[in-house]
């Protein structure tokens, strides 16, 4: 037997259970009178019948009625068991069996009593809060001939209305239907706690971004994945969704395919600012530091529940990461180079300096295109794609809401799906695209476009008079061993 403990499938099988467990018993070669004793508790107590005979030991019935053993007292102790079956520690392995619900890996939710088990093996802690109320672990599924690793997520809950909030929270997100957006398998739910179960990715992008690059093709795979990210979280924003945690740990990989993990699921606001420090919390600035939930975190979701423009600043700094990765750049010094002095790495505490890697970035683009240093119309397409972005980065990372702009003119605006594809003429990331009337106020209305094509789809390059780019970074990627700039602290 492979799968759970039911009874019904006896009687698929044109087997009444009162007659299977009699011919069990007769088997035993005990008396008459013991025989019916023992075929009553069978029938009184079905699971741990046929719990003892999947672990053959159907002679242990013997005991187990003498010592009144119950359905109901499932799952028991290894040490209750001594004595009464032959191999105790092999009944407590497979009493999952008689306990466990099925849990169906078609997003469908399954309430479980206190006594009843979750039928998911852990295989290993992937992380655990520091109070220990969220837990994320590798499992596999019990009774299912599916040997896939899977991964869940644990809350635990210490109240109904906590827990209502998160079964809320899970019913949700089961509504999104977005090919960027990860799908739940499958939720439970027990009195002490719930749980959500997600398939196994290859990487988190931190881990991938983090890897060794060799691959030529790997700047535009970044680049396409930015474009796939983008309409993700467009499909959010037009349904009025904030996703209030985007970060590069919480956006996975397998593949090709690009997601975003499931998100506003048990979440707790955390409003505590470095700013408003007080003596009892200072010995967890650095870890706060270092928390990628603070890094890419818009300076006003810092002190306050961040909006959907928080979300586009987010996203701008994880493309940042990604646009760095892509042009050959270390994300160490990249880090080191934004917290300068301290000890705080975050995007939203050192805007100069963000802005002037974006910068040095943006430059050694467009100066490609610009000295013809291309091999090929591919990489043509490649630099045009990557100064695109570059422009919208700069747009999604202004200090103030009002000003960002906003994911569904980047979507419009970044031309056949930001994929690195060439074509007609795209209208310039410069001409607007702000909240409300924030372009007006900055400056930005009727821009020239950086990278214009023409109709043949050779490129001219137009720029509107600004200040030096090079100015703040030349030599810098050439010289990384030399001493990093201060930085002025937050």
């Amino acid at each position: 037997m492979n799968g759970f403990i039911n009874t019904s499938i006896l009687s698929s099988q044109g087997l009444s259970l009162s007659g299977w467990f009699y011919e069990h018993c007769r088997r035993q070669t005990w008396d008459a009178g013991l025989v019916k004793k023992i075929w009553q508790w069978t029938l009184s107590n079905p699971r741990l019948a046929i719990l003892l005979f999947v672990c053959e030991d159907v002679a242990s019935w013997r005991q187990a009625a003498f010592f009144d053993l119950r359905d109901e007292s499932l799952p028991l102790p290894e040490d209750r068991l001594q004595g009464i079956v032959a191999n105790a520690r092999r009944v407590v392995e497979e009493q999952w069996r008689a306990t466990s619900k099925e849990l169906p890996l078609n997003g469908t939710h399954v309430d479980l009593t206190a006594r009843e088990t979750v039928p998911l093996q852990h295989i290993g802690l992937i992380r655990q809060s520091r109070n220990s109320e969220k837990s994320v672990d590798k499992v596999r599924m019990q009774g299912s001939t599916d040997d896939r690793v899977l991964v869940r997520k644990r809350f635990v809950t210490t109240r109904p209305s906590q827990k209502a909030a998160i079964l809320e929270q899970i019913n949700k997100f089961k509504q999104l239907e977005h090919k960027n957006i990860a799908k739940l398998l499958c939720s439970y739910a027990q009195p002490s706690h719930v749980g959500i179960v997600t398939e196994k990715v290859q990487f988190s992008l931190d881990e991938y971004l983090a890897s060794p690059g060799g691959d030529a093709g790997r700047p535009k795979q970044l680049v396409d994945w930015m474009y796939d990210l983008a309409s993700a979280l467009e499909y959010l924003h037009a349904q009025s969704i904030c996703h209030r945690s985007i970060r590069p740990r919480k956006i996975l990989i397998d593949g090709s395919r690009i997601v975003l993990a499931p998100f506003d699921i048990g979440q707790t606001v955390d409003t505590f600012s470095p700013t408003m420090v007080t003596s009892q919390r200072l010995d967890q600035l650095h870890t706060y530091f270092q928390d990628q939930s603070y890094v890419y975190a818009a300076p006003e979701a810092i002190v306050s529940r961040g909006k959907r423009m928080a979300d586009v600043f987010s996203l701008g700094c994880v493309f940042l990461s990604m646009m760095t990765v892509a042009a050959g750049q270390s994300l160490s010094i990249f880090t080191q180079y934004r917290a300068g002095s301290t000890q705080d790495a975050s995007f939203h505490a050192h805007l100069d300096r963000v802005a002037s890697w974006r910068n040095r970035l943006h430059a050694a683009t467009t100066s490609g295109l610009r000295n013809g240093l291309v091999g090929s119309g591919r990489r043509l397409r490649q630099l045009k794609a990557e100064s695109e972005w570059l422009g919208a980065i700069e747009k999604m990372l202004v200090p103030r809401p009002k000003e960002r702009i906003k994911m569904s003119f980047i979507m419009a605006t970044i031309g056949s799906g930001g994929k690195a594809v060439g074509g007609g003429r795209r209208r310039s990331l410069d001409g607007g695209g702000y909240s409300g009337q924030a372009a007006a106020s900055v400056g930005m209305n009727g821009n020239p476009t950086l990278i214009d094509l023409g109709a043949n789809g050779v490129s001219t390059v137009t720029e509107h008079p600004r200040k030096p780019e090079l100015s703040v970074f030349d030599g810098y990627f050439q010289s990384q061993s030399r001493r990093i700039e201060p930085a002025g602290g937050w």
